[in-house]
Order: C-alpha cells, then sequence, then structure tokens
C-alpha cells in the first residue's frame, strides 16, 4: 500500500478508497452492451441486419473495454492507492485540497502510464500544472526535480509498483523467532540468509544462544557463523554413513545439555539434505526424531530450529511433512534454478507458484533472487544482504581482501619453482592436542596396517576418548595430511 499518499484530514485513506470504489463501480458499460444489442436489433428490423449487427457490435466492443478499463481501476485503486483520476469533480477538488498537488500529479502521471483514461477535471489540472512546471507527462518513476524558475522547483515522488514485491526478510526471521525451513539449491544464498538473520537475532535477543550443526565444514562458510556460541562441524560428504550418524548423534546430545543450560536457544542445521540422507543410509531416524521433538514442544520450552535443504521435497531429507508442516517455509530462487523451481510445483509446502511471478521478480531483485515466506504465502524480491563469508558464490571468487592463505600445495609447488638462493618452507597447520596424542598412536604402531576406532580404541593412551572425540580428532590429521582415510571405516599413516 502507498499509504494512501498519507491524507492529513478529513476523510482516511479507507474512505478516500471506497468513494473511488463507487464512482468506478457507477460505469454503463453493462448498460451499453444491453443498449446495443435492442438498439442493433430495432435498426435491423428497420433497414437492413448488416446496419443492426455492425451496431450492436460497436456497442458491446465499447461496453467490453469500459468492463475491463473498470477491472484495472479496481485493481490500481485497492493495490496502490491510485484514485485521482477516477474521482468525480467535487470529489477531486476534496481531494486535491486535502494532499496537494504534487501528490495528485503523481497519481494521475502514473494512472496514465498504466493506460487509463483520465476525467476531464483529471486532464485540466494537469494542464494547469504544464502551466508552472515542463515537463511532466513523460516522466519515468524516479524521483526528479522540474524547475519552471530559477526560483520555484517542484519535486515529484512517483509511485512505486514493486513496493508489495518488497520484504524486510531479516526482520520477519529475527522478531519473532520460528522453527523455519530454508530451502535453496547450493548457491541460492541460504547460508547469507541466515548468517544476517543470526546477527540480528543476536541482537535483538541478547540471552539467546545459537547452536549451529554444520555437516559442510566449507572454509569459505566459516564466516557465516562465527557470532554462534557453538558450532560443530564434521565433513560428512565424503564420510561413512555410520561415522556420519556417530557425529550427529553426539552433536544433538550437545544440543540438548546446552538447551538444558540455557533458557532461549536457537538450533541452526545446515545442509539438512545431506545429513538427512546419510543418517537414511545408516537406518538412522536421529534427525527427524529431534526435529519433530522441537517442532511439537520446543518452542514452549524456549528451543527452536532453523534447517536448511536443498528441495522441499522434504523425503529426501529423511523428514516428513508432519514435521515440517509445523514450520515456517522460506524458499530462495534464482536465475540458476528456474528449472529445479518448475520441478517443485507439487511440493505442498507451497501455497502458491506461479514461474511468471518467480522469474519477473528474479528479474526486478538487486540479488537476482526471489524469496518465498510461508507465513505470507507471498513470493517477494529478496533484498541486498552483506556476506559475511568473504566469498562471491555468484562469481566463484574471493571478496577484496578475504583470500585465504596459500595452502601446503601452493607452497610446494613454489618451492620446487624457487632458485638456490631462495630458500622456502612447507608451513603444517597446528593441530590439537587431541589430534597430538591420536598422531603418536599411529607413529608408534608396531605395524602399517590401516587402523579402525576398535582398534584405537584398544590403545591406553586412546582408551579416554569416545567415538566422536576420535573421529574429530581423524578428521583433523586427515585435513592437515598426516592420516589418510579409505572412506570407509579405517585410517592410516601417509607414508604407509
Amino acid at each position: 500500500m502507498m499509504s494512501r499518499f498519507e491524507p492529513n484530514s478529513n476523510k482516511t485513506p479507507q474512505q478516500w478508497s471506497a468513494l473511488a470504489l463507487r464512482d468506478n463501480l457507477s460505469d454503463r458499460s453493462g448498460h451499453l452492451i444491453v443498449a446495443g444489442i435492442v438498439s442493433g436489433g430495432l435498426l435491423a428490423s428497420a433497414t437492413t441486419p448488416l446496419l443492426g449487427g455492425i451496431l450492436a457490435a460497436y456497442c458491446v466492443v465499447k461496453g467490453l473495454q469500459n468492463a475491463f478499463a473498470a477491472d484495472k481501476n479496481k485493481k490500481l485503486i485497492k493495490d496502490v492507492g491510485c484514485i485521482a483520476h477516477v474521482l468525480k469533480p467535487s470529489d477531486f477538488r476534496a481531494y486535491r485540497s486535502q494532499i496537494g498537488d504534487e501528490k495528485i500529479l503523481a497519481e494521475l502521471l502514473y494512472a496514465e502510464n498504466e493506460g487509463m483514461s483520465l476525467s476531464a477535471d483529471a486532464w485540466e489540472f494537469i494542464s494547469e500544472i504544464n502551466a508552472k512546471v515542463q515537463p511532466a507527462l513523460q516522466m519515468s518513476r524516479e524521483s526528479v526535480e522540474v524547475h519552471s524558475s530559477p526560483t520555484i522547483t517542484a519535486v515529484i515522488d512517483y509511485y512505486d509498483p514493486n513496493a508489495t514485491a518488497r520484504i524486510d526478510i531479516i526482520s520477519e526471521m529475527s522478531d519473532r523467532i520460528n522453527n523455519t525451513i530454508v530451502i535453496g539449491i547450493p548457491g541460492s544464498g541460504k547460508g547469507m540468509l541466515v548468517a544476517n538473520a543470526i546477527r540480528e537475532i543476536k541482537r535483538k535477543h541478547p540471552g539467546i544462544k545459537v547452536f549451529v550443526i554444520d555437516p559442510k565444514a566449507e572454509p569459505k562458510e566459516a564466516g557465516y557463523y562465527d557470532v554462534c556460541d557453538v558450532i560443530k562441524s564434521f565433513a560428512c560428504m565424503d564420510a561413512k554413513p555410520s561415522t556420519v550418524a556417530v557425529w550427529a548423534e553426539s552433536a544433538f546430545d550437545e544440543y540438548a545439555l546446552c538447551a538444558q543450560q540455557n533458557e532461549r536457544t536457537l538450533l541452526i542445521v545446515d545442509e539438512g539434505t545431506m545429513l538427512g540422507n546419510k543418517l537414511n543410509q545408516a537406518k538412522s531416524t536421529l534427525l527427524v526424531d529431534k526435529l519433530t521433538s522441537y517442532t511439537s514442544g520446543g518452542d514452549s520450552a524456549g528451543r527452536n530450529v532453523w534447517i536448511m535443504l536443498q528441495s522441499p521435497y522434504v523425503t529426501g531429507a529423511s523428514l516428513n511433512l508432519s514435521t515440517t508442516s509445523q514450520m515456517t517455509s522460506i524458499v530462495i530462487a534464482f536465475s540458476e534454478n528456474i528449472g529445479a523451481i518448475a520441478q517443485w510445483k507439487s511440493a505442498k509446502i507451497f501455497q502458491q507458484l506461479s514461474l511468471d511471478e518467480v522469474s519477473s521478480l528474479v528479474e526486478a531483485s538487486p540479488t537476482g533472487r526471489a524469496i518465498y515466506y510461508g507465513k505470507t504465502g507471498k513470493w517477494y524480491m529478496m533484498p541486498l544482504l552483506t556476506n559475511y563469508s568473504g566469498y562471491d558464490r555468484d562469481n566463484r571468487e574471493y571478496l577484496p581482501g578475504m583470500k585465504p592463505n596459500k595452502s601446503n600445495v601452493n607452497l610446494l609447488e613454489n618451492s620446487l619453482t624457487n632458485d638456490g638462493n631462495q630458500p622456502s618452507e612447507i608451513v603444517k597447520p597446528e593441530i590439537s592436542s587431541r589430534a597430538q596424542l591420536v598422531l603418536e598412536y599411529f607413529n608408534a604402531a608396531k605395524t602399517k596396517e590401516p587402523k579402525t576406532l576398535r582398534d584405537m580404541k584398544k590403545a591406553d593412551r586412546l582408551s579416554g576418548l569416545d567415538d566422536m572425540l576420535l573421529i574429530i580428532a581423524l578428521t583433523e590429521l586427515v585435513n592437515a595430511s598426516e592420516l589418510i582415510f579409505d572412506g570407509e571405516s579405517a585410517w592410516s599413516k601417509s607414508e604407509w
């Protein structure tokens, strides 16, 4: 709504709209059609059927044109509060006196650009303004300054038809925290959206603890969660399903302890599709059990959950509609996944899905994305957001000043190309004391055979570490190129 141009007195915006609708409903399009048919019949009987038919056809066409114009007028009145072009003379003068010439002119220009007919009083008003301010009728929707003399300046504020297509999605997510599903293919902006919302939540709700379960452990996205209280990351993509199940259970257990110790908590599950698939392969119902529990009674206990998925077909994440129906859905669309959006039409998570509307919003949005908000059941243009990751996913490049240090591979390549007078050094990343303990176990191994978790638990020096802690340490050593994982259940030294 355009606030109905903020009238200061007399009639309220709603009263002006009702008056304009009344004037618009008084058109005689139906009468014209009936009169045309009757007159055509009379003319046909008095002269020739051809002349009667021409008269009838003319009246019917004019009547339909008037009816179409009346329908479009109703839409302008209801949707954007554009009413000046349809008001009767006395009402037009009163409306002009109430809101001022600048806003009247803005309404009339908008109505004309929409192809609507203006009343005689409206044209008379424009002629009057034209005598003072040039130019007027050919202006765009942008705000412009029009000078009639060096000392007189008129500022015209134009309507914004996209106003109803905008949403402050970060405020919607952070004012009152709800259980939420965020859906979008990789690169759509789920992480950036959640990262902005997290920061606003921490500002508005200082006492809340944000707990993140991150199955991707993607270094490029580490900045998304650096303000969170607890982050449990594990690279699940290439891990064995049973290993993922052990890690996930430990992470959820740790969250449960965090929730018991704090009054308000928000659990964020990143990449729920991959995590759900891995747990499904491991015959685990952990994800659906936890989310069902949290969405059913967590809100009253101060617990809320957000989960990010790649598709609205939630069975792919080992979830079900009885769980997700209790969550607010947010869906992100951009040019590269319009095809995927087309396949999502049958998903019950949407109240509506018009591909033409989504495509138009994507094109008009400053981010090249459209966003669906389940609370309103509508699509909007996605607003500009801050990229806290330091990596531009659209252009696949780091933001200025955010490029990470060279990897060990780069350092090794450089060492091979340096001349003899240029000393080079390969720097290995530091590892935790727990990982160092596991590495010492491998260094002291009597046989150079791959070791399983069961093998390691038999060693006295590692007996105090449970499966989860061992997996974390082993993953750290694999990332540091100290160990090699066979992709199933065993680890070995790189040089073995």
